[in-house]
């Protein structure tokens, strides 16, 4: 959702409450693509607070679909997201906290602020590398690939040594028949 934030910029002081709504789609981070919804709109409030500057807060529940990092089942988790960021405009710079330490943004453009974007800016900073379905997921089988969560196999788990490859060719040239 784009926010136009001419009308908010031309007059100091002036407050604007918006509500809106996340786009769902596809998100890559981590070189894994991932769902992303937000199934409640929220309220983004707006202020300007000196020339050229205003800021940005919203509380904003987010939901990503992605696959457990073991057994590739998939796992729904909800982030809440608490915004608020003072964003010069112009210069198209953010400070999220107190610092007064402005970085460089992508979420505005010709003076509109793309809140999709700004929830992924700070929906990446919470997401874990690796996600898993629960805390004792086994995973699935290195050989013919069962989700071990919710079968067994009697498929041989022993990993043998790779420094004893050669002793182990060696005894199986002279294995009887």
């Amino acid at each position: 959702m784009r926010i136009n934030l001419h009308d908010i910029v031309s007059t100091v002081g002036k407050e604007m409450t918006v509500e809106c709504r996340m786009e769902e789609g596809q998100v890559s981070l981590y070189r894994e693509a991932f769902k992303i919804t937000c199934k409640n709109p929220f309220k983004a409030v707006l202020k300007h607070i000196q020339k050229n500057i205003i800021s940005v807060e919203f509380n904003a529940i987010i939901t990503t679909d992605r696959t457990c990092s073991r057994c590739l089942d998939l796992v729904v988790r909800d982030y809440n997201l608490h915004v608020s960021r003072t964003i010069d405009v112009i210069k198209k710079e953010a400070c999220a906290d107190d610092s007064g330490e402005y970085d460089e943004i992508s979420y505005i453009e010709d003076c509109t602020l793309d809140v999709d974007m700004l929830i992924l800016d700070e929906l990446y900073t919470v997401l874990p590398m690796n996600v898993l379905c629960r805390e004792d997921c086994k995973g699935i089988c290195k050989v013919c690939g069962t989700n071990l969560n919710k079968s067994t196999c009697d498929c041989d788990q022993v990993v043998p040594n790779p420094r004893m490859a050669v002793f182990s060719d060696i005894f199986n040239q002279f294995k009887e028949v």
